[in-house]
Formats: C-alpha cells, structure tokens, sequence
C-alpha cells in the first residue's frame, strides 16, 4: 500500500496521576524532517522518539507536540518539602541558641521560598512516565500511519487515472506517426520541385536524405518506452511502500520520451495529443509530489 506524506495522529493515556498527550502532524517533504516539543525535562527523550517515528515513515515533515499534565489538573497536588523544612528547623534552633532569644519566624516567611511547596513532580514516576509518554507516542503514530495510508488509496486511484488517460492519448498518436517518413518524402520532393531553379538532384541523393529523416522521424523506440514506464508505475502502485522516488524518475523519463515525440513530428493532430500527454503528466507529477 502507498501512504501519502499528509496524516494527523493523536493519543491520551494516563499513568501514575499522569496524563500524556501526543500530537503529530506530517505534511509533504523531499526528505524525512521530524520535530517534537516536549515538556521541560522530558529533553532526553527526544532521540528515542523520533527513532520511533523514523523506523515508521521514509519521508515528510512531522511535527509533534507532547503535553503532561496531572490528572486532576483543574486542583494541583501541593506538597511539602520536608528536607527543606527540617533544614529550616535545625537553622532556627541554631539561631536561638546563639543568640539566647526566641526567633520570630512566620507562615509567610517560609512561604516566601517557592521551593518549600512545591506542586505534583512527574520526576517521582520517571519510569512510569518515560513508558507513559513512549506508548501514547506510539499510538498517535499509529494513528498518522493509518491516515497517510487512507490518503495514499486515493491518491492510487487518482494515480491510475491519469496513467490510464496518458496510455489512451499515445494510443491515438501511435497510429498518427505510422506513415511519417513518407509524409516527408512526399514533402521533400514538392519542396524540390518547387524551390529548384536547375536540375533536381541525383534520385539516389534524394533517397539517402529521406532514409535518414526516416531513422530520424522514426517514434517506434519513444512509443515503446512510454508503455515500458506506465506498466512500471502501475507495478510500482500495487507494490506500494515508498516508492515516491522512483515515481518522481519515471515522470522525467515520461516526460523525455514525451518531448522527443514532439521534436519528430510537426503533425497538427500529434501535436495536439502530445500537448495533452504532457497535461497528464504534470497532473501526474503534482500528485506523486504527495506520496512518501
């Protein structure tokens, strides 16, 4: 199956009063670009992560976001520090020993250090919210992974579409380009007969210059190779994985056996043809730039 290199992916879990929440969003890219926002402390995680999300996808630009918070986070978790208060204590009572009075010392005045209540740390569950934020991570890839491969149906049909109206129109051209040596021929002696104030030339001269026009104009080889290329990208579509490259080189190589065509013939209808081929290919080319 083809994925398309657009997807969106979320996920919720929970954990040890935790909850974790991932966003990923991937958007077309030449090359594989992953980008995460993760909560201050959570830093170290960044690699493993995007390790996980690189193993899954080939190309595209992702960015993802991850979010802690404490389950209840509409009433915060207030705790105490009480190695610090008991340092607080053993200074006071150092204090008044020293200077043989009572130390007046209020609520506020310990208040006044932020470090003495302090609310919920997920540092007290590192593991449990290492593994919390790697399964909700996780799971939002596979919710991208599943959209991507969504769009990348559509985009095999759209594909197809467009290969199979390229195949129709150089079968109508095919058939248009059969007699074009003797149309030159034809041309070439008119021209002569037309344009020549002395004798014509030798029959034999005339004959060598319409065989080589002939191997010139001659679009067996072009024909060919256009069918050789749109039965690779139908393969290529049931094959599917990412193949997004090696579609991006077929549509050059369509388009030079395409551009040839027109360089061999001067053909109004072929012409014609020929302009609505490239049509397809360059609609061809818009949607290929979306596949990974």
């Amino acid at each position: 199956m083809i994925r398309s290199m657009t997807g969106f992916g979320q996920a919720e879990g929970t954990a040890a009063g935790w909850r974790c929440t991932v966003e990923l969003r991937s958007v077309n890219g030449r090359y594989l670009d992953v980008r995460l926002r993760l909560p201050s402390g959570l830093t170290r995680l960044d690699e493993p992560l995007k390790k996980r999300i690189q193993a899954a996808c080939e190309r595209g630009k992702i960015d993802g976001t991850v979010n802690l918070y404490p389950e209840d986070s509409g009433r915060p978790t207030l705790t105490v520090n009480r190695a610090l208060l008991e340092g607080y204590r053993t200074v006071l009572r150092e204090i008044t020993e020293a200077l043989e009075q009572p130390v007046q010392v209020t609520l506020g005045d310990l208040l006044a250090n932020r470090e003495l209540i302090q609310q919920q740390s997920w540092e007290q569950q590192g593991e449990q919210i290492e593994a919390l934020v790697h399964d909700t991570l996780q799971a939002a890839l596979r919710g991208l992974l599943g959209m991507r491969e969504t769009e990348g149906a559509a985009l095999k049909d759209t594909l197809l579409g467009h290969a199979a109206a390229l195949q129709r129109l150089a079968e109508q051209a095919k058939p248009l380009t059969a007699d074009l040596p003797a149309q030159y021929a034809r041309r070439l002696r008119e021209n002569l007969a037309r344009l020549s104030d002395g004798p014509m030339p030798a029959e034999e001269r005339i004959l060598q210059e319409i065989s080589l026009m002939a191997d010139r104009s001659d679009v067996t080889e072009e024909f060919a190779r256009l069918h050789t290329h749109l039965e690779h990208l139908r393969q290529l579509l049931e094959q599917g994985g990412p193949v997004g490259r090696k579609f991006e080189f077929l549509l050059q190589e369509l388009n030079r056996e395409t551009n040839t065509l027109g360089s061999k013939t001067s053909d109004a209808q072929v012409s014609q043809l020929i302009v609505e081929m490239k049509s397809e290919i360059e609609k061809l080319r818009e949607q290929v730039q979306n596949i990974e």
